[in-house]
């Protein structure tokens, strides 16, 4: 069971990179927000549009504000941890949490300033609860419209789409040789098949122009797969093989000895018997 979450965690994600859509979000939401507020009057709300209806609208502009930071301010600070190529469900999860969090600090602050004085005192813990409680909605709202967005933009079936999104997104990898003679090897993150361990160096196998290279290098498998590790084709079958599991043309064997066979790849790799066999195709 814990395997299985682990692997639906590290699943293929859709991150979000579209300026439009970002900026739809952001103001969407902060709308949604004063929207919401203003009609229904949550929590006591009701005191603060009959004080100051205006005090409202900060609850809305702020919340657009603390979106802004997470999908503009982030990615520009953080552009190797927002990689459309290494987003998985658990990146989305821990982002959309980060982000309610910036949302009801700085909301919590302005709360506490400016609002407080017309209704009860909320802690910090019951104010987060209440801002995932309006927050929700909008979000899930906003993610099914932009899944229904892809599937008509990209005219594919769902299974699809994210690997079809990221195979148009360029994305480059650099992997550093221990020689410092040695250049270090910079590669398009979909055209490398698989390494090869081979005692302190190891053979980084990849396409060029649809004809399959090997490139010996001065690194361990490790260091390969630890650079590697934010892209989660990459999985390490076999303590001398890591492969490209998007490569993977088909499985055989039974339980005591599995083989893979690579797209453009003649020769098999093997792979551990303690090795999971889902992970292979998943």
């Amino acid at each position: 069971m814990l395997e299985q979450f682990k692997n639906w965690c590290n699943k293929p994600y859709y991150l979000i990179d579209n300026f439009n859509i970002k900026t739809s979000m952001v103001l969407g939401v902060g709308l949604f927000t004063y929207l919401f507020l203003y009609t229904f009057q949550p929590y006591g709300i009701d005191q603060v549009v009959n004080a100051n209806h205006f005090l409202i609208v900060g609850y809305g502009f702020l919340v657009s504000f603390s979106l802004f930071i997470s999908y503009f301010i982030l990615p520009k600070l953080l552009p190797f941890y927002f990689s459309v190529k290494s987003w998985t469900v658990q990146k989305e999860a821990l982002f959309l949490l980060f982000s309610f969090l910036i949302i009801s600090t700085t909301n919590y602050f302005y709360h506490t300033a400016f609002v407080a004085v017309y209704l009860p005192d909320f802690s910090f813990i019951r104010f987060v609860s209440v801002v995932f409680s309006i927050g929700i909605f909008p979000v899930l709202f906003i993610i099914f419209m932009v899944e229904r967005h892809l599937y008509r933009v990209h005219n594919a079936q769902p299974a699809n789409i994210i690997e079809k999104i990221r195979k148009e997104k360029k994305e480059n990898v650099v992997i550093p040789s221990d020689n410092i003679k040695e250049a270090p090897l910079v590669l398009d993150i979909d055209t490398v098949l698989y390494a090869q361990s081979n005692n302190n160096y190891t053979t980084i196998s990849y396409l060029e122009n649809n004809v399959v290279k090997h490139e010996l290098m001065r690194i361990t498998l490790k260091k390969v797969a630890d650079i590697l590790e934010k892209y989660p084709q990459f999985i390490r079958c076999h303590r001398s093989f890591l492969i490209n599991k998007n490569e993977i043309l088909n499985v055989e064997g039974n339980a005591r000895s599995l083989q893979v066979h690579l797209k453009y790849v003649k020769d098999v790799i093997p792979v551990s018997r303690s090795f999971p066999k889902d992970q292979l195709t998943s």
